[in-house]
């Protein structure tokens, strides 16, 4: 069964469903497998311990969580209340897992190994927590990284509230691109910007509906690696062809949420995009470029967008259509109808009306 809507594991009206949780945790394990013959559609699986019955949640965190899906032997770190809220998401040969948590202990015991000689690149995005493997311990903060070796025992600790990406990685995948990865193991990986895109091109994917091929899937996950590669220390060769496969789709997602942060910014300019992303003006217009569009196109098209979103919101019904333009970051009302018009073949005030009816 493969599942394309999120699953949460709700347990507030009863005892756990193990039954009904199986398939989204099957899906999840199914992708990790390359050598599957079907993979799941993007399937997304969360957990957040707060719904659970308190006389509930350790069991289910531990078994079907920590042993079953993600191979670890989850406990709290201290005698006192823990937190957990994590989003799997499955694509073809990948696994991303994020999250926070805080009072965690997350150990991949000797019998949990299996014949994997996957790579686990961890990446924290805020609080603080320690990881140790090989006989060393290493303290991770928010835009650090680390690599690890899921062939081997570990183990990771969050004591505060602490956000993390966790990555699962072929070995053979990431030597393509980075020169001996193993040797990078344990090694401090500190925030760069490509763990920056790395962690907000992960967050986009995981906001996103569009991942609806198997083509597309597999195209993110090699964006994915190249990502990981060039954060880990890919070779020459390795950071040409990542800078001109993942780097650059991460760059444009990341172009793309910023401007959607700031639609109803009257400032919101190419230079002020490009400067916040730290690229040139003329790089960030080549991005778009290769998509056979540009900046000033898909921003009118993100305000659009967002216009008409809030005139058929009813919760907006009370504000006027000249308040909605400028809040959707048209400054000037006759170009908002003219190109609303375009867009929609109908003018703001039909859409409003169409509401109200």
């Amino acid at each position: 069964m493969l599942l394309k809507q999120p699953v949460s594991f709700d347990l507030n009206h009863g005892p756990p469903d193990f039954q009904k949780n199986s398939a989204a945790i099957e899906g999840v394990m199914q992708a990790n497998d390359p050598g599957s013959p079907k993979l799941p559609d993007c399937t997304l699986f969360g957990s957040r311990l707060p719904i659970w019955p308190k006389r509930d949640r350790l069991t289910i965190f531990r078994e079907v969580i920590g042993r079953a899906t993600l191979k670890l032997d989850l406990a709290p770190l201290a005698d006192r209340p823990f937190q957990a809220d994590l989003v799997a998401q499955a694509l073809p040969g990948l696994v991303i897992v994020s999250g926070a948590s805080a009072n965690v202990r997350a150990a991949r015991t000797r019998e949990l190994l299996d014949d994997s000689d996957d790579l686990i690149l961890k990446i924290f995005t805020s609080g603080i927590g320690v990881a140790s493997q090989r006989g060393q311990e290493v303290t991770l903060r928010a835009g650090d990284a680390l690599l690890m070796s899921a062939a081997e025992t570990s183990v990771s600790a969050t004591s505060s509230l602490s956000g993390f990406i966790t990555l699962p990685l072929k070995l053979k995948a990431v030597a393509s691109l980075v020169s001996s990865p193993e040797d990078a193991l344990m090694r401090l990986l500190p925030g760069t910007d490509a763990l920056r895109l790395l962690a907000g091109y992960v967050k986009e994917l995981q906001d996103s509906t569009q991942l609806t091929t198997y083509e597309l899937q597999r195209a993110v996950v090699t964006h994915v690696y190249d990502l990981a590669a060039l954060a880990i220390g890919a070779t020459l060769d390795g950071t040409a062809l990542a800078g001109s496969r993942g780097l650059r789709a991460a760059q444009l997602a990341a172009i793309k949420a910023d401007i959607n942060t700031h639609l109803a910014d009257p400032d919101l300019t190419l230079t002020a995009v490009a400067a916040r992303q730290r690229l040139r003006p003329r790089s960030l217009q080549g991005l778009f470029a290769d998509h056979s569009t540009s900046f000033s196109e898909f921003v009118l098209e993100a305000r659009l967008t967002l216009a008409h979103r809030l005139l058929s919101d009813p919760r907006w019904d009370d504000r006027n259509i000249s308040s909605i333009a400028f809040e959707a970051g048209f400054g000037d009302l006759s170009y908002f109808n003219r190109g609303f018009r375009r867009r929609y073949g109908a003018r703001p005030s039909d859409i409003r009306a169409a509401t109200r009816r």
